[in-house]
């Protein structure tokens, strides 16, 4: 979570900035603020985001396929073949670029 997507989210659900953290988030290995729980909890019973107007950036750009310098994040890109049917189609078509 960016410094911005925590001011906006918190900002959505009427808390401060710092309550938002404390309740939501921890620093991880990377210095980086992510959330304390998975499944994550603002995901509702039917897999839609009950905050998706003001979801984090990380969440907006989903699953990264985009991204200019995408060898950055292949190990989080091969994870997400897993559950991400998008991501598989991106790592499957690079694979047969490869091979010709």
């Amino acid at each position: 979570y960016t410094e911005k997507d925590i001011e906006r989210i918190a900002r959505h659900l009427r808390m401060k900035p710092a309550d938002f953290e404390a309740k939501f988030l921890r620093v991880d290995e990377d210095n980086d603020k992510v959330l304390q729980n998975l499944p994550c909890f603002f995901l509702n019973d039917d897999n839609t985001c009950s905050i998706y107007d003001v979801r984090p950036k990380a969440c907006r750009e989903y699953p990264h396929t985009d991204r200019k310098k995408i060898y950055q994040i292949n190990n989080l890109m091969i994870k997400n073949t897993i559950i991400c049917p998008a991501a598989y189609e991106f790592v499957e078509r690079i694979m047969k670029n490869l091979a010709k």
